[in-house]
C-alpha cells in the first residue's frame, strides 16, 4: 500500500462582475508551503464562500 499525501486548494473566481456566478477550481499541491504562499499571495487563506481553511491535507492510498 502507497500513501501519498497532497493539500488542496479551491480557488474561487469571478469571471465578470455583473455576472453573480462564480467558479471553483482545485489545485492539489505535493507541497504545504507552496499552497499556503499562494492562497496568502490571491487572500484565500480561508474558503470565502464557507470560512474554512484552504491547504488541507488528503491523504491518498494506492493498492498494488
Amino acid at each position: 500500500m502507497l500513501e501519498i499525501v497532497t493539500f488542496t486548494m479551491y480557488l474561487i473566481t469571478i469571471t465578470d462582475i455583473e455576472n453573480p456566478n462564480v467558479e471553483v477550481h482545485r489545485l492539489v499541491f505535493d507541497n504545504h508551503a507552496e499552497c499556503v504562499a499562494l492562497a496568502k499571495a490571491i487572500n484565500q487563506v480561508r474558503d470565502p464562500i464557507v470560512n474554512k481553511k484552504n491547504c488541507r491535507s488528503v491523504i491518498n492510498y494506492y493498492y498494488d
